[in-house]
């Protein structure tokens, strides 16, 4: 008989690393990708609830509202109604305003901007709240930007409950922000109240859910990032966003404070990006917990800059970045030479002691470095490639403008095949090198984007210094301490616990790093976080190491395995329905001097619907242009009995060889956009649009002869507006009007569209346009 108990499997040190990394990357991705909780309107009155926030989204988001539109109008009365209950008195700034800043044609509007003031007991200052209460063409607006203005009226039902503030609190609706942040430019012109700005903080929205991120400031950013760790609920913060959004290029309501030197906060989610700039962008689609996280920040901070001196305050720039949890650390960014030579000296002292225990060979690790450059790139081009041919192939990616409606599956796929290929090229790289080797050439490379960081973008310099100065650590306990191992060389609990104490600051600084730029770039630009990924794996080759990825394909396979299955499932489940319609572009353009109209598609592939308009797909080379669009198809349609711009000259006069000219263009059928341009190839000196001058060199002119000299307007009014023209008398000028309503003639559409199918993108579909042209 024999009376021993049941076996008690042992766990190995290998498992329990295995088990503990994939703990902390899942709990780290998990604090980024979760929003608080809605709290309910039952919530005590000083308190910020998304549930009362969502009535106001009821009515803002109820129908598009793009600028000029009747449902723009009613927006901007219902926001006045709404602030009027509240007690705070408000205006209407209107203004004519153009934009050079995206270059031809310019951007021009009449805005309508919002502004409230909530007077402060004894002011030092105003702490501006902005949000912009337009919408694009076609989509609601629910969460871009209704959920910022729903969140700024319940901030100030909240700061209302309260006793007064100290400062003054101003709330800034701007108006066509979707035209070129056209409003803010007007407030920042004109309004009298821009001189007392002290902060500002601005709410937007590039999704319709995630968690807010503070993703770009204003100068002197070290001030405000302070109190947003000091005070804000689960601030999501880092100054590589900053870096990374002045280099692409990204523009909202806060650029117009930066150039100003006004210090500023700029807040968005931006996950379900599938929904962004469309007509699914709705209330049944936006996620409340998004809109209760940005509420909470802009209830706190509006609190804390509403309390504290504003004429006090330091000028610096910070160093900042979330660890575990909502823990913000931040230092000096005059900081960064001096850590970046403390990591240095690090490196040199960790190769010094491998080289003492013979571990390494300088030869060896740059070796190693050159064979993890080239993974870097390796794995780029696989999943970057993979992406771009299910871009090709998969019918439903073809069609979507950005991502899928599933990308939480694509991302976790791709991001799980490119540590298959990570781990299948160090298994590579280890045939050749040693452990210690491979080790510290990929924390070479790692040391050289340190430094490059530090002295071109130093804000991003922390997301190299400490994970690589955990990583050295890690090195040096573990893979210099035990040598290259035999394959039955047993880890022990000492070792696993090592990488383990390593890891966890590694896994709170890096993983975010690929896990937001899937979040920000999604499929298109995959090769970028796949390139982020294997970044991130040459922080973990002593763990790859130690789960035997060095002489074995078995870590490879587990990765690729539940990779491969991810993707498939991806591949299967992101279809249309009416929850998840289908994007597809139709538009009606009548040129009115020609007496032609044609059916206009941006689409590659059409649906049944919008097929039925361009008889046995005849795919004819667009002779009808539209900004911003690059059509790919068109076909013959009825010419509708609709009126084209009209231009009136008020004046034409030609001295010194110069050619003044004076027009009045309007929109006879009341329509809210309208693009002028001169079609013939005569160089502009000088214009002015609306009251709003542009200056023009003849050289520059010249330089852009194949480029048309032009504007677009928003909200048009009924009376049109004036255009000023000086010219080179060179002969005749011609000159091209389009104006835009944004919806089919309904006589001509060939059927009822289908639930499951929505117009995008918003510039084009869903929109009549008409065209004329004048030569004189």
């Amino acid at each position: 008989m024999n009376d021993k108990g049941p076996s008690v499997p042992r766990w190995s040190p290998r498992l329990a690393v295995a088990l503990v990394l994939l703990a902390l990357v899942a709990l780290r991705i998990a604090q980024l990708g979760r929003p608080p909780d809605v709290v309910p309107a039952s919530a005590p009155p000083e308190a910020f609830s998304a549930e009362r926030a969502r009535e106001h989204l009821a009515r803002i988001a109820a129908e598009p509202r793009p600028t000029g539109t009747a449902a723009h109008r009613r927006a901007r009365e219902y926001l006045l109604a709404r602030l009027a209950e509240l007690g705070v008195q408000a205006e209407v700034q209107r203004a004519s305003v153009l934009s050079r800043q995206w270059g031809l044609p310019y951007d021009a509007a009449r805005v309508e901007n919002v502004v409230a003031r909530l007077p402060g007991a004894d002011s030092t200052g105003a702490v501006a709240l902005v949000a912009h209460y337009d919408s694009v063409p076609g989509s609601p607006g629910a969460a871009d930007d209704g959920s910022g203005v729903a969140a700024l009226l319940e901030t100030l039902r909240a700061l209302r409950s309260g006793a007064p503030l100290r400062n003054d609190v101003l709330l800034l609706f701007t108006d066509a922000e979707e035209g070129g942040i056209l409003g803010g430019k007007a407030f920042m012109a004109e309004h009298p109240l821009r001189g007392e700005v002290r902060i500002a903080l601005n709410f937007d929205a590039r999704g319709a859910g995630g968690v807010v991120a503070m993703f770009d400031t204003g100068p002197g950013d070290a001030w405000p990032v302070r109190e947003l760790a000091r005070v804000a609920p689960y601030p999501v913060a880092s100054s590589l966003f900053p870096e990374v959004a002045r280099r692409m290029g990204h523009s909202t309501d806060l650029s117009v404070f930066k150039r100003a030197g006004i210090p500023g906060l700029n807040f968005a989610f931006s996950d379900a990006a599938a929904h962004y700039h469309a007509p699914s962008d709705t209330l049944s689609n936006l996620d409340l917990r998004s809109v209760q996280h940005a509420g909470d920040q802009a209830l706190s901070l509006a609190r804390r800059f509403g309390a504290l001196d504003l004429g006090r305050r330091d000028r610096e720039d910070a160093v900042y970045f979330n660890t575990w949890g909502a823990h913000l650390l931040a230092h000096p960014i005059g900081w960064v030479p001096w850590i970046a030579a403390m990591i240095a000296c690090l490196f040199a002292g960790v190769v010094a002691l491998a080289r003492r225990r013979g571990g390494a060979s300088l030869g060896r690790m740059f070796a190693g470095s050159l064979a993890f450059l080239a993974l870097l790139l390796g794995v780029a081009a696989a999943v970057g490639g993979l992406a771009w041919a299910l871009r090709r192939v998969h019918p439903v990616l073809r069609v979507m403008p950005f991502e899928p409606y599933n990308a939480p599956v694509y991302r976790l796929s791709l991001a799980l095949l490119a540590l298959a290929a990570s781990a299948a090229g160090y298994r590579l790289v280890r045939a050749r090198l040693g452990a210690c080797d491979a080790a510290l050439g990929a924390l070479l490379l790692w040391l050289v984007l340190l430094v490059a960081s530090s002295l071109s973008m130093p804000g991003a310099s922390f997301y190299f210094a400490w994970p690589l100065a955990f990583a050295l650590l890690g090195v040096a306990a573990v893979t210099i301490r035990r040598g290259d191992a035999p394959p039955t060389w047993p880890p022990t609990w000492i070792d696993a616990a090592l990488l383990v104490a390593a890891a966890a600051p590694a896994v709170a600084l890096a993983v975010p790093g690929p896990y937001l730029l899937f979040v920000a770039l999604g499929l298109p630009m995959a090769a970028a976080p796949a390139l982020a990924v294997a970044l991130v794996f040459g922080l973990f080759l002593p763990h790859a190491e130690l789960l035997g990825g060095g002489r074995s394909r078995r870590l490879a396979l587990a990765f690729a395995l539940p990779g491969a299955l991810a993707l498939v499932v991806a591949c299967a489940t992101g279809g249309f329905s009416e929850a998840r319609p289908r994007p597809a572009s139709l538009a009606y353009a009548l040129d009115a001097t020609a007496g032609e109209a044609h059916w206009l598609s941006a689409d590659r592939d059409l649906d049944p619907w919008t097929a039925a308009h361009f008889p046995d797909d005849r795919a004819q080379a667009p002779s009808f242009t539209v900004p911003f669009v690059r059509l790919t198809r068109q076909s013959e349609a009825p010419v509708a009995a609709l009126p084209p711009p009209s231009l009136t000259v008020l004046g034409d006069v030609t001295r010194g060889g110069v050619r003044s000219l004076r027009l009045r263009i309007a929109s006879p059928r009341g329509a809210p956009w309208l693009l002028a341009e001169v079609a013939s190839p005569t160089p502009v000196l000088r214009a002015e649009v609306d009251g709003q001058r542009v200056e023009e060199s003849v050289r520059g002119a010249q330089v852009k002869r194949d480029v048309r000299w032009g504007f677009t307007y928003m909200g048009l009014p009924p009376g049109g507006i004036e255009w000023s023209l000086e010219v080179e008398d060179s002969g005749p000028i011609e000159i091209r009007l389009m104006d835009q309503t944004y919806e089919l003639p309904r006589d001509l559409v060939r059927a009822p569209r289908p639930r499951d199918i929505m117009g995008v993108p918003y510039r084009l579909a869903d929109s009549t346009f008409v065209s004329g042209s004048f030569s004189f």
